[in-house]
Protein backbone atom coordinates (compact mmCIF):
# COMPACT_ATOMS: atom_id res chain seq x y z
CA UNK A 1 0.00 0.00 0.00
CA UNK A 2 3.04 2.32 -0.19
CA UNK A 3 4.16 4.00 -3.67
CA UNK A 4 6.73 1.65 -5.18
CA UNK A 5 8.06 4.24 -7.61
CA UNK A 6 11.42 4.59 -5.30
CA UNK A 7 12.07 7.86 -7.00
CA UNK A 8 8.82 9.58 -5.70
CA UNK A 9 10.06 9.44 -2.29
CA UNK A 10 12.36 11.56 -3.56
CA UNK A 11 10.22 14.14 -5.55
CA UNK A 12 8.65 14.53 -2.28
CA UNK A 13 11.18 14.38 0.74
CA UNK A 14 13.73 16.80 -1.18
CA UNK A 15 11.34 19.79 -1.92
CA UNK A 16 9.40 19.28 1.64
CA UNK A 17 12.85 19.44 3.66
CA UNK A 18 13.89 22.26 1.92
CA UNK A 19 11.07 24.31 2.51
CA UNK A 20 11.11 23.17 6.33
CA UNK A 21 14.57 24.30 6.03
CA UNK A 22 14.48 27.46 4.52
CA UNK A 23 11.74 29.16 7.13
CA UNK A 24 11.01 28.52 10.40
CA UNK A 25 7.72 26.34 10.29
CA UNK A 26 4.86 26.35 12.72
CA UNK A 27 2.00 24.52 13.09
CA UNK A 28 0.60 25.68 9.29
CA UNK A 29 3.42 24.58 7.59
CA UNK A 30 3.60 21.21 9.44
CA UNK A 31 0.23 20.51 8.92
CA UNK A 32 0.86 21.28 5.36
CA UNK A 33 3.35 18.50 4.82
CA UNK A 34 0.92 15.86 6.85
CA UNK A 35 -1.97 16.92 4.46
CA UNK A 36 0.82 16.43 1.81
CA UNK A 37 2.24 13.38 2.47
CA UNK A 38 -0.97 12.34 2.91
CA UNK A 39 -2.05 12.49 -0.32
CA UNK A 40 0.98 11.43 -1.31
CA UNK A 41 0.49 7.95 0.40
CA UNK A 42 -2.95 7.97 -0.89
CA UNK A 43 -1.40 7.37 -4.72
CA UNK A 44 -1.46 3.44 -4.30
CA UNK A 45 -4.26 2.34 -2.62
CA UNK A 46 -6.36 4.57 -5.56
CA UNK A 47 -4.63 2.68 -8.12
CA UNK A 48 -5.15 -0.82 -5.95
CA UNK A 49 -9.55 0.20 -6.13
CA UNK A 50 -8.94 1.68 -9.97
CA UNK A 51 -7.80 -1.87 -10.77
CA UNK A 52 -4.12 -0.61 -12.27
CA UNK A 53 -2.56 -2.97 -10.14
CA UNK A 54 -4.67 -5.61 -11.82
CA UNK A 55 -7.92 -7.74 -11.24
CA UNK A 56 -6.88 -9.97 -7.94
CA UNK A 57 -4.78 -7.33 -6.41
CA UNK A 58 -8.31 -5.38 -6.57
CA UNK A 59 -10.14 -8.29 -4.72
CA UNK A 60 -7.77 -9.43 -2.65
CA UNK A 61 -6.88 -6.48 -0.94
CA UNK A 62 -9.64 -3.83 -2.40
CA UNK A 63 -10.96 -3.47 1.63
CA UNK A 64 -7.99 -3.17 3.11
CA UNK A 65 -7.33 0.11 0.39
CA UNK A 66 -10.43 1.15 0.45
CA UNK A 67 -10.31 2.21 4.15
CA UNK A 68 -6.60 3.59 3.91
CA UNK A 69 -7.81 5.62 1.65
CA UNK A 70 -10.69 6.69 3.50
CA UNK A 71 -8.31 7.53 6.46
CA UNK A 72 -5.38 8.85 4.39
CA UNK A 73 -8.35 11.29 2.85
CA UNK A 74 -9.67 12.51 6.15
CA UNK A 75 -6.12 13.16 6.82
CA UNK A 76 -5.44 15.06 3.59
CA UNK A 77 -8.51 17.33 4.14
CA UNK A 78 -8.24 17.76 7.82
CA UNK A 79 -5.04 18.58 7.88
CA UNK A 80 -5.02 20.69 4.73
CA UNK A 81 -7.57 22.54 6.02
CA UNK A 82 -6.61 23.57 9.39
CA UNK A 83 -3.14 24.31 7.83
CA UNK A 84 -4.45 26.59 4.83
CA UNK A 85 -6.75 28.43 7.73
CA UNK A 86 -3.35 28.92 9.75
CA UNK A 87 -1.43 29.81 7.21
CA UNK A 88 -0.82 33.40 6.21
CA UNK A 89 -2.66 34.63 2.32
CA UNK A 90 -0.12 34.66 0.33
CA UNK A 91 0.57 30.90 1.67
CA UNK A 92 -3.07 30.00 1.00
CA UNK A 93 -2.71 31.67 -2.58
CA UNK A 94 0.57 29.54 -3.78
CA UNK A 95 -1.74 26.33 -2.70
CA UNK A 96 -3.07 26.45 -5.86
CA UNK A 97 0.12 26.17 -7.51
CA UNK A 98 0.44 22.32 -6.89
CA UNK A 99 -3.34 21.96 -6.80
CA UNK A 100 -3.22 22.94 -10.55
CA UNK A 101 -0.89 20.38 -11.17
CA UNK A 102 -2.35 17.87 -9.39
CA UNK A 103 -5.88 18.65 -10.84
CA UNK A 104 -4.30 18.18 -13.93
CA UNK A 105 -2.51 14.71 -13.20
CA UNK A 106 -6.32 13.27 -12.25
CA UNK A 107 -7.28 12.42 -15.35
CA UNK A 108 -4.08 10.41 -16.67
CA UNK A 109 -4.44 8.39 -13.29
CA UNK A 110 -7.78 7.63 -14.07
CA UNK A 111 -7.16 6.72 -17.59
CA UNK A 112 -4.21 5.00 -16.56
CA UNK A 113 -1.56 7.08 -18.30
CA UNK A 114 0.40 8.57 -15.54
CA UNK A 115 3.65 6.54 -17.20
CA UNK A 116 3.26 8.64 -19.97
CA UNK A 117 6.00 11.43 -20.46
CA UNK A 118 3.81 13.92 -19.85
CA UNK A 119 1.85 12.35 -16.58
CA UNK A 120 5.55 11.49 -15.15
CA UNK A 121 6.54 15.31 -15.52
CA UNK A 122 3.26 16.55 -14.22
CA UNK A 123 3.93 14.40 -11.02
CA UNK A 124 7.37 15.84 -11.13
CA UNK A 125 5.95 19.51 -11.05
CA UNK A 126 3.42 18.98 -9.09
CA UNK A 127 5.69 17.51 -6.28
CA UNK A 128 8.46 20.22 -6.59
CA UNK A 129 5.47 22.75 -6.30
CA UNK A 130 4.43 21.85 -2.85
CA UNK A 131 7.90 23.75 -1.83
CA UNK A 132 5.75 26.55 -2.54
CA UNK A 133 2.80 26.98 -0.06
CA UNK A 134 4.90 25.07 2.82
CA UNK A 135 7.85 27.86 2.38
CA UNK A 136 5.77 30.54 2.27
CA UNK A 137 3.66 29.49 5.60
CA UNK A 138 7.23 28.54 7.07
CA UNK A 139 8.35 32.16 6.80
CA UNK A 140 9.77 32.11 3.28
CA UNK A 141 10.09 35.08 0.83
CA UNK A 142 7.59 33.89 -2.02
CA UNK A 143 10.42 34.78 -4.40
CA UNK A 144 12.74 32.36 -3.14
CA UNK A 145 10.47 29.60 -2.41
CA UNK A 146 9.25 29.60 -6.05
CA UNK A 147 13.03 29.19 -7.11
CA UNK A 148 13.54 26.40 -4.94
CA UNK A 149 10.49 24.40 -6.99
CA UNK A 150 12.17 25.77 -10.22
CA UNK A 151 15.29 24.48 -8.96
CA UNK A 152 13.70 21.07 -7.97
CA UNK A 153 11.06 20.71 -10.81
CA UNK A 154 13.97 21.16 -13.62
CA UNK A 155 16.06 18.75 -11.51
CA UNK A 156 13.39 15.88 -11.22
CA UNK A 157 12.71 16.52 -15.24
CA UNK A 158 15.69 16.37 -16.27
CA UNK A 159 16.04 12.66 -14.44
CA UNK A 160 13.01 11.84 -15.70
CA UNK A 161 13.56 12.43 -19.10
CA UNK A 162 16.79 10.88 -19.22
CA UNK A 163 15.65 7.64 -17.74
CA UNK A 164 12.90 7.57 -20.34
CA UNK A 165 15.44 8.06 -23.01
CA UNK A 166 17.72 5.53 -21.64
CA UNK A 167 14.79 3.03 -21.45
CA UNK A 168 13.58 4.04 -25.23
CA UNK A 169 16.95 3.59 -26.41
CA UNK A 170 17.06 -0.86 -24.89
CA UNK A 171 13.87 -1.11 -26.60
CA UNK A 172 14.80 -3.00 -29.55
CA UNK A 173 11.62 -4.09 -31.39
CA UNK A 174 10.55 -0.21 -31.74
CA UNK A 175 12.59 3.14 -33.15
CA UNK A 176 14.10 5.52 -29.86
CA UNK A 177 12.31 8.56 -31.44
CA UNK A 178 13.76 11.52 -30.40
CA UNK A 179 13.86 11.29 -26.64
CA UNK A 180 17.56 10.08 -26.72
CA UNK A 181 18.70 13.35 -28.03
CA UNK A 182 16.11 15.75 -26.35
CA UNK A 183 17.07 14.58 -22.88
CA UNK A 184 21.01 15.34 -22.93
CA UNK A 185 19.90 18.86 -25.22
CA UNK A 186 17.85 19.73 -22.61
CA UNK A 187 20.44 18.84 -19.41
CA UNK A 188 22.73 20.97 -21.41
CA UNK A 189 20.71 23.76 -22.22
CA UNK A 190 19.74 23.46 -18.10
CA UNK A 191 23.44 24.17 -17.32
CA UNK A 192 24.34 26.71 -19.82
CA UNK A 193 20.74 28.79 -18.07
CA UNK A 194 22.14 28.23 -14.71
CA UNK A 195 25.79 29.61 -15.92
CA UNK A 196 23.96 32.04 -17.42
CA UNK A 197 21.34 33.12 -14.18
CA UNK A 198 25.14 32.87 -11.56
CA UNK A 199 26.65 35.82 -13.73
CA UNK A 200 23.66 37.99 -13.70
CA UNK A 201 24.09 40.40 -9.78
CA UNK A 202 19.90 40.33 -9.62
CA UNK A 203 20.03 36.35 -9.04
CA UNK A 204 21.46 34.40 -6.26
CA UNK A 205 24.67 32.58 -7.90
CA UNK A 206 24.54 29.80 -5.84
CA UNK A 207 20.64 28.97 -6.09
CA UNK A 208 21.17 29.36 -10.03
CA UNK A 209 23.74 26.90 -10.16
CA UNK A 210 21.77 24.61 -8.05
CA UNK A 211 20.73 22.74 -10.55
CA UNK A 212 24.02 21.89 -12.42
CA UNK A 213 24.87 18.73 -9.89
CA UNK A 214 21.68 16.70 -11.47
CA UNK A 215 21.89 17.88 -14.64
CA UNK A 216 25.17 16.84 -15.07
CA UNK A 217 24.92 13.16 -13.51
CA UNK A 218 21.78 13.39 -15.82
CA UNK A 219 23.40 14.43 -18.77
CA UNK A 220 26.59 11.94 -18.09
CA UNK A 221 23.96 8.68 -18.26
CA UNK A 222 22.56 9.85 -21.07
CA UNK A 223 25.68 10.47 -23.49
CA UNK A 224 27.68 7.13 -22.06
CA UNK A 225 24.36 5.42 -23.24
CA UNK A 226 23.94 2.98 -19.95
CA UNK A 227 22.07 -0.08 -20.02
CA UNK A 228 18.78 0.08 -18.45
CA UNK A 229 20.18 -2.33 -15.94
CA UNK A 230 22.24 0.51 -14.42
CA UNK A 231 19.38 2.36 -13.80
CA UNK A 232 19.42 1.64 -9.97
CA UNK A 233 23.18 2.74 -9.91
CA UNK A 234 21.99 6.15 -11.58
CA UNK A 235 19.13 6.08 -9.03
CA UNK A 236 21.14 6.66 -5.88
CA UNK A 237 23.75 8.77 -8.16
CA UNK A 238 20.95 11.38 -8.76
CA UNK A 239 20.26 11.39 -5.05
CA UNK A 240 23.84 12.23 -3.83
CA UNK A 241 23.61 15.10 -7.22
CA UNK A 242 20.38 16.05 -5.17
CA UNK A 243 22.00 16.41 -1.90
CA UNK A 244 24.18 18.99 -3.78
CA UNK A 245 21.12 20.68 -4.98
CA UNK A 246 19.04 20.85 -1.67
CA UNK A 247 22.65 22.31 0.10
CA UNK A 248 23.05 25.01 -2.34
CA UNK A 249 19.63 25.96 -2.34
CA UNK A 250 19.58 26.09 1.51
CA UNK A 251 22.78 28.26 1.10
CA UNK A 252 22.09 30.12 -1.71
CA UNK A 253 18.51 31.38 -0.44
CA UNK A 254 18.94 32.34 3.16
Amino acid sequence: MFPREHGAYAQIGFPLVTALALGRPGPSAVLLVLAIVAVFLLHEPLMVLIGARGGRAKREAGSTARRRAAILTVVALAAGGAGLWLAPPMARATALIPLIFGALLVPLIFSRREKTAAGELLVAWSLSTTLVPVAVAAGVQPEAALTAAGVWAIAFSLSTLTVRAIIARAKKRQPSGLMPVIAPSLCAAAIALALYLAARDDFPALAAIAVVPTALVALAFGLLRVHPRNLRRMGWSLVASNLAVLAALLIGLR
